[in-house]
């Protein structure tokens, strides 16, 4: 992180990855990222924002807080990279002046330029930036030039007009802008992997709201804590968001006489057709799972495969194919670990058996369902739905 909140800085300039690569339909992916780079930015002060080719440019006010800026930007997904920027006239004299008051250099440091030309009408290359700034910056403060193993690097940027000059590049979370893949509604656990799975939806450019089943008769905002936090902090990757909390009871006091091992496979099947009324009440068009294959016994192929049938929305599982040290990893990195793995009485957990199936057959599911009024359990499930809105 920056350590100084003055600024002394021009701009950050913000450059796009996958984006680039949208043909036809990049005006739209762009301006949605501008549209999302606005609502991260809300709460801290710029000039201004505008697109340029390839490019997004902030331009800085002088009580501009960098470490905030920072912070924001590295939650917005599109973003691949950014850089806050010194800026002066593309000319090579213009860049070898304001790289030389800006970057002081220690004799004997080992340098490298490294100049990128998107403006083709200017006179010069950036092979030309390279070698005469890099020979400038050897007269000027005796330092190395090294190509290979530099100690620092200087950055030259031509375009719009302007030569951006800067010596760091911070890493963005690429993906796609939130919003422009539609909405998902997520079901929402205590545990460790759903809000990752989410996390992920994010970064494929879904707009999250949550769903979340509570062992309570009804909503309670202190036992429910734990899950208001987690939505917190995931809704920071994405704006705004809505977490519907669902009773399930009328479905426990239905399940009693279902067959332990299967407990959990029906109950999951409840869980994505009420996911599925409320998705379709709310123009939601897919369910988002943090069910991972074969990390445990019950999220076998065979089971996943009953638990869809359920319903006739897509299921997205983002962690599929996720080793759990991995998701641990980026739990950890999205803020979500230490408020997972504080305790909670997890709706899941209450159909563990120590013999769950694990190749749940969809016929004998089906039987077990025909002696269960699902649907008044359903309807009361709903009706004692709460919704709560997180920004």
């Amino acid at each position: 992180m920056l350590k100084t909140s003055i600024t002394v800085f021009d701009c950050i300039l913000i450059h796009y990855g996958e984006l680039a690569l949208k043909g036809l339909n990049r005006p739209t992916f762009e301006k949605k990222l501008v549209e999302n780079i606005r609502k991260a930015l809300e709460e801290v002060e710029f000039k201004k924002i505008r697109k340029i080719h390839g490019r997004i440019i902030l331009e800085l006010s002088e009580k501009a807080d960098l470490t905030k800026l920072e912070h924001s930007l590295m939650k917005v997904f599109g973003i691949a990279w950014f850089a806050f920027c010194f800026t002066t006239d593309p000319t090579l004299e213009n860049i070898k002046k304001l790289t030389a008051e800006k970057f002081k250099l220690k004799a004997g440091v080992k340098v490298k330029v490294s100049a990128k030309r998107a403006d083709k009408t200017l006179p010069f290359t950036s092979m030309d930036v390279n070698r005469q700034l890099g020979a400038y910056l050897v007269e000027k403060f005796n330092v190395h030039v090294s190509l290979k193993n530099p100690e620092k690097e200087i950055f030259v940027e031509l375009a719009d007009g302007k030569a951006y000059i800067f010596d760091r590049k911070i890493k963005g979370l690429y993906g796609l802008p939130v919003g422009i893949s539609g909405k998902v509604l997520h079901l929402l656990s205590g545990g460790i992997d759903s809000p990752v799975a989410a996390w992920l939806l994010m970064k494929r450019g879904c707009e999250i709201d949550f769903l979340h089943f509570h062992a309570f008769q009804k909503f309670n905002k202190e036992k429910n804590a734990k899950i208001l936090k987690l939505a917190k902090v995931l809704t920071q990757y994405c704006f705004k968001s809505r977490i519907f909390f669902v009773p399930f009871y009328p479905f426990e006091a239905e399940a009693v006489e279902a067959p332990p091992k299967y407990r959990l496979i029906l109950f999951r099947r409840f869980m994505v057709r009420v996911a599925e009324e409320i998705a379709n009440q709310h123009g939601i068009k897919a369910l988002g799972s943090g069910e991972n294959l074969a990390q445990v016994s019950s999220q076998t192929l065979e089971n996943m495969a009953v638990i869809s049938n359920a319903t006739s929305l897509p299921i997205f599982r983002p962690l599929l194919t996720y080793e759990k040290n991995e998701i641990v990893e980026l739990a950890k990195k999205i803020g979500t670990f230490e408020i997972s793995i504080t305790p909670y009485k997890d709706c899941c957990s209450l159909f563990l058996t120590k013999h769950p199936t694990t190749k749940a057959i969809p016929e004998k599911v089906e039987a077990f369902e025909k002696r269960m009024n699902l649907k008044e359990a359903i309807k009361e499930s709903l009706e004692k739905t709460e919704i709560i809105n997180i920004e």
